[in-house]
């Protein structure tokens, strides 16, 4: 049984990781990275090349573990399209990764009855800095509107991506926030930075 992880992975990072270990971990044989095409709601100007962006999930996941489907499809890359492809050789609901926050969005998502309709939701919960996680009562209204998920009770890094582009531009260490591959993928590229601050990253 697969599981599906969207993302903009711009950059994958360690946090990324350890959510899909430990979301295997509930009994998934597989745990499959989808990078984002053309992410609809992204800005263009922070989020690399698909292509870079790509390779650097292969580095971090294994290539076995990653699709490029949505490099095959309409952009820009909304997830029912995606969806749609997968369910031609998928049986049953899409088991799909999704963070609290984005769940609680997925109303004004693209086609979000068809989305309910052929997902399982995977919620990834928030833990705040006193320890507590997002109560599940809030979940009620999903639930009889008729959406199938199931809310995980894991521990995950607090890193962000956003993050590491911050520390990259800034010339600060990366390390312990991506997997040394990807670090070296990116400072080999010059990936997150002006031409002119193209250096080693420390």
């Amino acid at each position: 049984m697969n599981c599906y992880f969207f993302g903009t992975f711009n950059p994958i990072h360690l946090g990324h990781i350890e959510i899909a270990r430990q979301v295997k971990a509930q009994g998934f044989d597989k745990i499959i990275f989808v990078p984002s095409y053309i992410p609809p709601h992204k800005s263009t100007t922070e989020t690399i090349s698909f292509i870079d962006r790509y390779n650097m999930v292969k580095l971090a996941a294994g290539e076995e573990n990653v699709s490029n489907i949505e490099s095959k499809l309409k952009p820009p890359s909304y997830t029912y399209r995606t969806i749609q492809k997968l369910l031609e050789t998928e049986s049953g609901k899409i088991n799909f990764i999704i963070g609290y926050d984005q769940f609680f969005q997925i109303e004004n998502w693209r086609e979000p009855q068809f989305l309910r309709e052929n997902l399982n939701f995977i919620i990834i919960p928030r833990k705040f800095k006193n320890g507590q996680t997002v109560n599940e009562r809030a979940f009620e209204y999903y639930k009889n509107k008729g959406y199938t998920f199931k809310i995980l009770n894991i521990n995950f890094l607090d890193i962000s991506s956003d993050m590491i582009r911050k520390f990259i531009q800034n010339n600060e260490n990366i390390t312990g926030l991506v997997s040394k591959e990807v670090k070296e993928y990116i400072e080999n590229n010059g990936l997150y930075r002006k031409l002119a601050q193209r250096k080693p990253i420390s």
